[in-house]
């Protein structure tokens, strides 16, 4: 595809593929369950409060993207816990 992401990735779910968008819970689910892990073990990264707030309702570990030196630095906080 254009950006290649199928190229760095194991799973790509697209909403428009699947009928479901952020922050629906569903898709949340559709994930875990296409990637075959606990919701738990999901590091999310999205700067859409309402996505981010989806994501952990669903479960998730999840980060509000507001700058890279930030976004790194909860990511490796998530990973590290």
């Amino acid at each position: 595809m254009r950006y290649g992401f199928a190229d760095v990735t194991d799973v790509i779910v697209y909403s428009h593929e699947v009928g479901l968008a952020k922050p629906d819970p569903r898709v949340y689910a559709l994930t875990c369950e296409r990637l075959g892990v606990n919701p738990g073990d999901v590091v999310f990264l999205d700067d859409t409060p309402a996505a981010v707030e989806g994501a952990r309702a669903a479960g998730w570990q999840a980060v509000l993207f507001g700058a890279t030196a930030q976004a790194i630095a909860d990511v490796e906080a998530c990973l590290a816990s």
